[in-house]
């Protein structure tokens, strides 16, 4: 019985390791391949693939692919708000006129530019997200930065760093911690106020390094075929206000995700264009959901991995392993995560949005580590992912723009990003862990 159990298990890490290399080569898409990956590790572990009803238990069709596709609902609701409201802003030229107002405050000095033109970044990602929102905003902060004598692989990386700054507000994605691990939610705002303090603070060492005080002109031409269908409009106050409203309404006035989105979304139209309210309301909701409809399938594949790997058959065959290998003190705690950090690039095991969500449910199944410690881990290892990982889409559209290879910003970023997953990790170890 053992040796059946050392194989299935062998078999299940082998599957984790071939469907990994295959994201890494660009031979299987991560959207296909999350699914394909629980529902593989389920037929491994032995969940019967159909028993009859009134046998009960957990199977392939029902638990595995009928249950796991729905597991992330709630996550995949302030997905789409999320987008609407981003779409919203967009249109409205909220985003639009956020950085332009900031190039106009930095003037020619360098590190002013840099200093400034990250901050916009990151306060309009703070609301926005998706390819078309990165393309929109990197048309106009690239060129900028370039034209002050900023080196492209230094403009890419403040950028990448504004956005990954960015994305730890844009409260769009914090159910998804709720859902996929179950943190609670005062606690991914809590410690999304650390890991943001944490960003600031590492993000200016990493200008202050890379951005030199003194301007070389250069000149930058816009690629060819690129547009950005933004129409310049004159933004009042109140609409530059508008990505910071979901963040004010969950933080301050305790609400729903859901309803922080959709009140912002219903005061910017009303600051911006409130006589074309319906028309704005419906082509934004309309359109946002074709921005997010990527990240909605990513997220029945995400639902549909946890479930094959939390089923009980599987999680009875891999909590011995995981509760050898877990910490279960501060100190390794902080060691291994931090120097694992980079198994976050590349959809690795530490990746949430990739292997990792799986890996995250064998974790919390083995009992070694809290929820709290588990989620933290994996959000501060996700900072290594959302500003350092080549193969975002996010990353080869600025380094496109810039004009600069990914792994040269993979290299100029991957120290500062491990730094600020070390720094969340010491955070939790000292008082969560």
């Amino acid at each position: 019985m053992g040796d059946a159990l050392s194989l299935q298990v062998i078999l299940i890490l082998l599957t984790f390791v071939v469907i990994t290399g295959l994201m890494i080569a660009k031979k299987l898409p991560t959207l296909l391949a999350l699914p394909l990956l629980g529902i593989i590790i389920a037929v491994i572990a032995g969940v019967p693939f159909k028993t009859p009803l009134e046998e009960g238990g957990q199977t392939i069709m029902g638990h595995v692919i009928g249950a796991g596709s729905a597991r992330l609902a709630t996550t995949m609701i302030a997905t789409i708000l999320g987008g609407m409201f981003a779409k919203t802003i967009q249109k409205q030229g909220v985003s639009n006129a956020i950085v332009r107002k900031a190039a106009e405050l930095a003037g020619d000095k360098p590190l002013v530019i840099a200093f400034v033109l990250t901050a916009a970044v990151s306060v309009v990602f703070s609301a926005l997200g998706g390819a078309g929102a990165v393309i929109m905003v990197a048309t106009i902060v690239i060129p900028l930065m370039l034209s002050a004598g900023i080196k492209p692989t230094a403009a890419a990386g403040c950028f990448l760093m504004g956005l990954g700054l960015g994305g730890l507000f844009n409260v769009a994605n914090y159910q998804f911690y709720v859902d996929a691990i179950g943190m609670d939610m005062e606690l991914v705002k809590s410690t999304s106020l650390v890991l943001g303090l944490i960003s600031v603070a590492v993000t200016v060492v990493y200008i202050l390094i890379n951005v030199r005080g003194t301007s070389v002109r250069s000149t930058w031409t816009m690629p060819t075929g690129t547009t950005t269908n933004v129409v310049q409009k004159d933004v009042n106050i109140f609409a530059l206000l508008a990505p910071i409203v979901p963040i004010l309404l969950v933080f301050f006035f305790k609400l729903s995700t859901e309803v922080s989105l959709l009140t912002a979304v219903i005061y910017t139209i009303l600051v911006t264009k409130p006589r074309d309210f319906i028309q704005i309301t419906t082509s934004s909701l309309v359109e946002g959901i074709q921005d997010v409809a990527g990240v909605l399938g990513l997220m029945i594949g995400i639902g549909i991995l946890l479930n094959g790997v939390a089923a009980e058959q599987t999680v009875s065959l891999m909590q011995p392993l995981i509760s050898a290998v877990l910490p279960t003190s501060p100190v390794p705690y902080i060691i291994l995560f931090t120097i694992c950090a980079p198994l976050a690039l590349y959809r690795g095991p530490l990746n949430l949005y990739g292997l990792g969500s799986g890996i995250a449910n064998v974790m919390l199944a083995a009992g070694t580590l809290s929820p709290a410690a588990i989620g933290m881990a994996l959000r501060s290892t996700g900072v290594v992912q959302g500003i350092s990982d080549p193969t975002n889409t996010h990353n080869v559209i600025v380094c496109d723009f810039a004009k600069v290879d990914v792994n040269a910003v993979l290299k100029s970023t991957i120290l500062y990003t491990v730094i600020i997953t070390c720094g969340a990790l010491i955070y939790t170890a000292i008082t969560i862990f």
